[in-house]
């Protein structure tokens, strides 16, 4: 079950928990074995020996988690939960000894080879906590969460530096696949304003996305590419003006392929944080900055 984009609220007939910043699995337990899914449904189980014990939840149990590295201080280490993603099998073993990882749960979607799909979140969650309970396993965790009071989790979210929440509507059913408004991702999300360096093409009169720049640290640098939140009205708007001012070269290095024009267009642009390369994540398109505003 996928969510939507929202913004913080208050209800009680929510659930809200933290968005734990990790990579998405589905845990299928049966006859003493343990399969993980991720979002390419590849078996990503034989890359995390420390989930083993997994294997003695109850037979025909599916659970629905995120897969976390912890720091001491309890939050998600998102960059340390890649570099577990990207290891191989073969080096499995010696990267759960540097760097175990949790399973974060927050869905129990059957237990005992029974169906609890159309049942409530409420009753879903009630059914997850007593499992969890009874498991008593250190690498398994119940994501916990707050009935009503988005606003304070959302606000403590961001104190912590955490990515944000998610409410989820009590009364709803899971929907495997489906992106509803009964759950929805609520995220900070840092501004700033970027120079277009050029553009990826898109076949010789159109682009797929703006590739960008911006002065941090002192100097102005390439950020990456955004091309998330562009409207129909945006795109013809910008497309004029790319085509019309080409240049040979970007106005500073950039480490990809692209289209480059004039300096001379700016842009909002929204994102989470910068990763090590020093590129925005999760870059979203906010607007064109009109010439001659601060």
């Amino acid at each position: 079950m996928l969510a939507r984009i929202g913004e913080p609220f208050d209800d009680d007939g929510w659930l809200f928990e933290i968005k734990w910043d990790g990579v998405r699995a589905v845990a299928y337990v049966e006859a003493g074995t343990l399969r993980l899914h991720g979002r390419r449904r590849r078996d990503l189980a034989d890359r995390y020996p420390e989930l083993d014990a997994l294997r003695a939840l109850p037979d025909g149990t599916i659970l629905d988690g995120e897969l976390v590295v912890l720091r001491e201080d309890g939050r998600p280490d998102f960059r340390a939960m890649l570099g577990r993603e990207n290891a191989s099998a073969a080096r499995a073993a010696a990267a759960a000894r540097a760097t175990p990882v949790h399973y974060v749960v927050f869905d129990l979607l059957w237990l005992g080879f029974e169906p609890l799909l159309d049942r409530p979140l409420a009753a879903r969650r009630q059914a997850l906590e007593a499992l969890v309970a009874a498991a008593a396993q250190p690498r398994l965790r119940l994501s916990e969460g707050v009935v009503g009071r988005g606003r304070d989790l959302f606000a403590a979210a961001g104190e912590r530096g955490l990515e944000g929440i998610v409410g989820k509507r009590l009364a709803a059913p899971y929907r495997p696949g489906e992106r509803s408004d009964a759950w929805q991702k609520i995220k900070p999300q840092q501004v700033v304003h970027c120079l277009v360096l050029g553009y990826e093409p898109d076949g010789a009169r159109d682009f797929k996305s703006l590739i960008v720049a911006t002065d941090f640290d002192g100097a102005l640098q390439c950020v990456g590419k955004v091309g998330s939140g562009i409207d129909a009205a945006t795109r013809t708007t910008l497309r004029a003006w790319l085509l019309a001012h080409p240049a040979e070269r970007p106005l500073v290095p950039v480490p990809q392929r692209g289209v480059w024009v004039q300096p001379g267009l700016f842009c909002r642009v929204g994102f989470l944080e910068r990763t090590d390369s020093g590129a925005l994540r999760a870059p979203v398109f906010l607007g064109i900055v009109p010439a001659g505003a601060p």
